[in-house]
This record gives structure tokens, C-alpha cells and sequence, in this order.
């Protein structure tokens, strides 16, 4: 059996003004390809196919028309939603979806969440949110990741019969690493799942939600995020994309990685401002968009060298960041630090399906800020 791993389509996703739906169009056309070429029996798609919970138009036709073109391939496709995706949304298209072979699974459901294509079985997680995954009883003391890893262990006893069992889900594997393009509070330790929680009944795990691709590391079994399928924000500059093919067959899985190539690379580029003007040609025949880093040195003269940079560029340059001559910012690449109000938003967004109101967001900084002595 033939397998396609992808997973973080984000259709919708803009960058400055720019939209990245061309970005997005071009990487399916690469899948939708190398599909047509190796007949695969099913595409996994692991979440965040949008990028917002209402999306536009525009993405959504881009979307049905990748289902309707694996239909064409008579290729199955199973989808699970990811936090960028509306649970209510993903359902209401459900129904239609299955007339082009695509099977949907909008929310955690224990009575909803295997399917099933022949010796295979495929247990589904869409993003387990907290207002979904809290019971009621003695199981509310217990933490998120007690909660995700029981809700593991169900599935993997639900498929244990099968001759070939995956696991697709959309969660925070603890130890991945991660671009920060995902959304902050989602990756915090609060929201990270242990990889022993991952049962070895699992021949392989999809997982989707991390933007960078890798084999995530202490899981009893393989396990990938294929990330991204194009560079979705300059903290993912420089980094290649791909997504995964699967072979079952005697017992095994074999994983190839399939490299994407990119319509409109990103760069960061950290250059002094008096070497701005000399740098501009070669600035403006880069194929891709920009974020430009400026180590000022005399600021009088900048506001009018910005806007002939901006006049020049065009929308090729998305960002210019203006920093001090010698000054240097780090990269962080380990968990971010617990930012209670961020937490408190995503727990808020997740239980009540809106944001945080204006006056709430209010009187619970007031009482963060007594409870730390301000």
C-alpha cells in the first residue's frame, strides 16, 4: 500500500499584504504530480489545512479542487483538523466531501475516529483543544498531556487488530523543534504531549502542527512532522520543505522524503545602511521575498533611504527591521517561555470559540499583576 504524508497547508496564509495561496498552489501542483506519477492508495493530510477558522474564498476553492483532483487519481484522502481549523467549519464541509473520496474528522470523537482502507487501519486525532478533551469527574484533575496520552492509548487499542496501524494527529510532541511560526501558546510545555504517550502498536505516526520536517526522536516508533509545504514566515528562511511517501508491504513501512521546490523563497538579509544603495540590484533580482535588517548609522538620513528601498523593492520586500550598529538578536529555539496572558487567550479561544474579551483580558492582567507583587 502506497501512502502521502503532508500535513500545514495554512491556504490563506499572507505575509505583509502578500498572499501565499500562489506559494501554496504551487507545492500542491508538485504533490498533485508526484501522485499522478506513483498512484498512491491514500494521502493523509494532518492538519491546518486553513490558516484562519473562516477562510476566504479564494482558499477554499483551492482546496476542493485538490480534493477533486486526487478524486480524478481515485485516491482516498483522510483529513483531520489542526488549531488554525474551525471544528464547525471542517464539519459543515464533511457530507460533501466524501463525495470526492475525502474523509474528514473535524474534531476528537472516541465513537468517530478510525478509518479504514482494506489490512489498514488509521486512528485519528484532529487537535485535541482542552474545551474537548476535559471530562467532567475525577479525569478534570488531570494535566493536558495525561489527558492527550489517554486518548492516545484508546486509539491504539481501537486499531491494535489491524495489519497495518498509523496514527494521524495534530499535537505538540515534546522535543520537536519548531520554527515559530506556529502559534506561541500551542508550543509551550503546557501543550507538549511526552513521546512515550505514543504507543509502539503504531507501524507509523503522521503528525502534523510542528512547521519544520523531522523524525521526532524518543517516539517507540516512526514518527515524522513533514512540516510545511512552503516557507511560511522568515523564521522558516533557508529551509527546505518535502513531504513523506509510504510503502507497506511484508510487515513493514518504508518512508521516502520528497523534496518540494519553493515559488517564492525567503531571506533575511542584515546589511549596514551605507551599503544599502550598493546592494539593490542585486537585492531586487532575488527570486523570493525579503526582510531586510538594517544596522543604522546615521539616522537622519535613513527615513528617505527606506522609502527608496521601498520604492524599488516593491512587494518583493516584506519587512526592514532597523537595528543598532554591533547589535545582535538570538534565536530561540527551545520552548518559549510560559507567557500566562498568551495561555489564558488560547484556553479562552478554545473553550468559548471567541476571543478573549477586552474587559477579562483586563482584570486578568490586574490579578496576575498582584499575584506577582507589581
Amino acid at each position: 500500500m502506497r501512502i502521502l504524508h503532508i500535513a500545514d497547508l495554512h491556504a490563506g496564509k499572507t505575509l505583509g499584504r502578500v498572499s501565499r495561496n500562489p506559494d501554496l498552489a504551487y507545492a500542491l501542483e508538485q504533490v498533485v504530480s508526484f501522485a499522478r506519477e506513483n498512484s498512491p492508495d491514500l494521502v493523509l493530510i494532518a492538519g491546518d489545512v486553513f490558516d484562519k477558522a473562516n477562510p476566504d474564498n479564494e482558499s477554499k476553492e483551492m482546496i476542493f479542487d485538490l480534493f477533486l483532483r486526487f478524486r480524478e487519481l481515485r485516491t482516498d484522502v483522510v483529513v483531520i483538523s489542526g488549531n488554525h481549523d474551525s471544528y464547525d467549519f471542517m464539519r459543515s464541509i464533511r457530507g460533501l466531501s466524501k463525495l470526492a473520496n475525502v474523509h474528514i474528522f473535524d474534531r476528537p470523537s472516541k465513537e468517530n475516529c478510525i478509518f479504514e482502507l482494506g489490512d489498514l487501519g488509521i486512528a485519528c486525532l484532529p487537535y485535541p483543544s482542552e474545551r474537548v478533551l476535559t471530562p467532567a469527574g475525577e479525569e478534570a484533575k488531570k494535566t493536558y498531556s495525561e489527558l492527550v496520552g489517554m486518548f492516545l492509548r484508546f486509539l491504539a487499542e481501537k486499531v491494535k487488530n489491524f495489519k497495518f496501524k498509523i496514527l494521524l494527529a495534530h499535537i505538540f510532541i515534546a522535543g520537536s523543534k519548531f520554527t515559530r511560526t506556529e502559534k506561541e501558546a500551542t508550543v509551550t510545555e503546557y501543550f507538549a504531549v511526552h513521546p512515550s504517550s505514543v504507543s509502539h502498536t503504531f507501524d507509523y505516526v503522521a503528525l502534523g502542527h510542528v512547521h519544520r520536517y523531522q523524525e521526532v526522536k524518543g517516539v517507540p516508533t516512526r514518527a515524522f512532522y513533514t512540516g510545511t509545504l512552503y516557507q511560511l514566515d522568515f523564521s522558516e528562511a533557508g529551509e527546505e520543505k518535502a513531504f513523506n511517501f509510504l510503502l507497506l508491504e511484508d510487515g513493514s513501512v518504508k518512508v521516502e522524503k520528497v523534496p518540494l521546490s519553493l515559488k517564492n523563497p525567503l531571506f533575511v538579509e542584515r546589511i549596514k545602511q551605507s551599503e544599502v544603495l550598493k546592494r539593490i540590484g542585486e537585492l531586487k533580482s532575488r527570486k523570493g521575498y525579503v526582510k531586510l535588517v538594517v544596522e543604522v548609522e546615521n539616522r537622519l538620513t535613513l527615513p528617505d533611504l527606506l522609502d527608496r528601498l521601498r520604492e524599488e523593492m516593491g512587494e518583493r520586500l516584506i519587512r526592514i527591521e532597523q537595528v543598532s550598529e554591533g547589535e545582535y538578536t538570538a534565536k530561540k529555539e527551545e520552548i518559549p517561555d510560559f507567557n500566562p496572558l498568551e495561555i489564558y487567550r488560547e484556553y479562552y479561544r478554545n473553550t468559548h470559540g471567541s476571543e478573549l474579551p477586552e474587559d477579562l483580558e483586563r482584570a486578568f492582567v490586574e490579578l496576575l499583576k498582584r499575584a506577582e507583587g507589581v
